[in-house]
């Protein structure tokens, strides 16, 4: 890849907690001058249900070999995205940028895993595919998350802050000296969970949830944990999700209708929490909100009564693929060697260029 080149046209990979399936954009990205980037075409392309259990059934374990797991989740991905680019008849990118699924991510341990091998997605597609992009950043002392602020700092720069409410809620901001941005709370997980104790997918524009009444017992055990009162960085791993909010949701005998509302509930106050501290009295407060929560009407309300602020949603494309853009942009810094972390947002040391490169010749 010439340095010199200034457009480029990726295909970003993102797979995240909510199990809706793979997320894919193919982005035309401008680095000349400012930073500009214009979304081609994007699309999800579902997990099946055998898929989904599969996924699901992967357990954290710092010491295990994931051969098998990295090969499932490359097949999977590969065969996505020649569905993808045949669907919209679109010329080969220049790379993929795959974030992989996440099966743990323990940056105190110096530990993340991201299923998917890059090299064999590269082999299978025949397109260089840039992965693992977390690992470089935890090497250097940082969170290796989260990875959207760089996105943010680079387009979304003209609003005060930059909110994603996927399966966990995540938020970037500038401040005198840098931007920031951290795991808030879990999120779609959370709401995902308790719809599907009732067989469904998830909690359609929050309809159930504000037929419910807030439990302010399981308000109060989810407010207090400890997450909450750590300095940033910081960054949520999945399975602490799981095993601290989920499990006392689970635990609760109160109804779903009322769990949905606890959860909404406790979301909107920790966004808001969040926000009333960083707005700093500027009117009108500017937030761009994004992720899979943003169709969640009720939650969106909750959250604009809680922090006091008027919420305006940008458009339906880039609500649900940003994170695949953001994975763009990463793909394309690593490509110029240029740093692709922010290490007033991950604490890292050093600001590194993370991502293991493969060309389709390179499978072990």
């Amino acid at each position: 890849m010439k340095q010199q080149q200034a457009v480029f046209r990726m295909l970003g990979l993102m797979s995240g907690s909510s199990l809706d399936g793979l997320d894919i954009a193919y982005c035309k990205i401008t680095t000349s001058g400012n930073y500009e980037f214009e979304i081609i075409a994007a699309d999800t392309i579902p997990f099946s249900p055998e898929q989904i259990t599969y996924l699901k059934n992967i357990q954290p374990d710092v010491h295990r070999d994931y051969t098998a797991e990295h090969d499932f989740f490359a097949n999977l991905s590969a065969v996505a995205i020649r569905v993808f680019l045949n669907k919209y008849q679109l010329e080969k990118p220049h790379a993929i940028a795959s974030h992989g699924h996440t099966v743990f991510h323990y940056p105190a341990l110096g530990k993340t895993l991201q299923i998917g091998d890059g090299n064999r997605i590269a082999t299978l597609t025949g397109i260089t595919t840039i992965y693992n992009f977390r690992q470089a950043d935890i090497d250097a002392g940082g969170q290796g998350a989260p990875l959207v602020p760089l996105c943010d700092a680079r387009f979304f720069n003209n609003y005060h802050a930059c909110l994603n409410i996927g399966g966990i809620a995540n938020i970037s901001f500038e401040t005198e000296a840098s931007r920031i941005g951290f795991d808030i709370c879990g999120a779609n997980q959370l709401l995902n969970y308790i719809a599907g104790t009732v067989g469904l997918e998830y909690d359609e524009n929050g309809e159930l949830a504000a037929e419910g009444q807030v439990d302010t017992s399981l308000l109060e055990e989810l407010n207090n944990c400890s997450y909450f009162n750590l300095p940033f960085p910081k960054s949520l791993d999945n399975h602490f999700v799981r095993k601290y909010f989920i499990d006392r949701i689970a635990a609760s005998r109160i109804p779903v209708n009322d769990k949905l509302a606890t959860a909404v509930e406790h979301i909107a106050q920790q966004i808001a929490a969040v926000i009333l501290k960083q707005q700093n009295n500027q009117i009108p407060y500017r937030l761009l909100v994004t992720g899979g929560g943003a169709f969640n009407s009720y939650l969106i309300s909750r959250i604009e009564q809680a922090a006091q602020i008027k919420i305006q949603l940008p458009t339906v494309q880039l609500i649900q693929y940003k994170e695949a853009l953001a994975m763009c942009l990463m793909g394309v810094e690593r490509l110029k060697n240029k740093a692709n972390f922010l290490p007033s947002v991950t604490g890292a040391k050093t600001a590194v260029c993370g991502g293991d490169i493969a060309t389709p010749n390179t499978e072990k």
